[in-house]
């Protein structure tokens, strides 16, 4: 899937809000490496940076948006090998600027544990809102053609 760049949301922009609001807000953010069982400080630069956790805070809001709206930002996230997680947010095609930022601040807001932004947890949070999604989808009556009843 090919997105326009000039369409959509700009990085750069979201990128420098959610670092101006971690840095305002004072509110630390954390790692959990399963590996080592470490808690590993994220500055708010690299929490922003489109190669930090900026792929990682935007996914897991646009998995709160589709859960609220049924639809999402149309991302486009690469592989990077330089990047802090292995990725790299390339471009947000579809929304708001302000959709995104409140999706993105909902996000971090349900994964804040004791004053920290756990951002480890964010996995789960989209897993979680995903399975919802997924579930109101079967519940749902489908409709067939033909007479009605």
């Amino acid at each position: 899937m090919t997105i326009d760049p000039m369409s959509g949301v700009n990085v750069e922009a979201v990128s420098r809000a959610i670092e101006a609001l971690l840095t305002l807000e004072g509110r630390p953010v954390i790692y959990h490496d399963i590996a080592t069982g470490a808690d590993l400080p994220v500055s708010a630069k690299n929490t922003a940076s489109p190669t930090g956790l900026l792929p990682a805070l935007v996914v897991a809001g646009e998995a709160v948006w589709r859960e609220a709206t049924g639809t999402g930002f149309g991302l486009d996230i690469v592989r990077d090998r330089e990047a802090f997680l292995g990725f790299r947010l390339k471009c947000i095609g579809a929304g708001s600027f302000t959709t995104v930022m409140l999706a993105t601040m909902e996000a971090t807001a349900q994964v804040t544990t004791s004053g920290a932004i756990v951002a480890s947890d964010l996995n789960a949070l989209w897993t979680a809102a995903t399975g919802r999604i997924e579930q109101a989808a079967q519940l749902r009556p489908h409709s067939a053609p033909g007479a009605s009843p």
